[in-house]
């Protein structure tokens, strides 16, 4: 992954992150755009995971099923973006 994709990357996914945590319901979308720009990325897998568990449920609902679902949605966003941190902290090369 270059240093460009992996600063996209970032900040594509702290978005997603910040919505998440304020139940906004633009995550999902912003979640998608993230997919896109994962695409063929090391951390891809995980975002389209994230992505897709994001649109199974409503981010602002309330409920244990609910915020269960979101807190495995920002994990998986944690690890991409760790993912995508490391290949900064690389320069590149993780």
């Amino acid at each position: 992954m270059s240093t460009a994709e992996a600063v996209r990357l970032c900040a594509a996914l702290a978005q997603c992150e910040i919505a998440l945590v304020r139940r906004d319901p633009v995550a999902p979308a912003l979640l998608s755009q993230a997919s896109r720009h994962a695409s063929g990325l090391g951390p891809g897998p995980l975002v389209a995971a994230a992505a897709s568990l994001a649109r199974t449920v409503d981010p602002a609902a309330g409920g244990e099923g609910p915020a269960a679902a979101r807190k495995v949605v920002q994990a998986l966003c944690r690890a991409a973006a760790c993912e995508a941190e490391a290949a900064l902290l690389t320069g590149g090369r993780a």
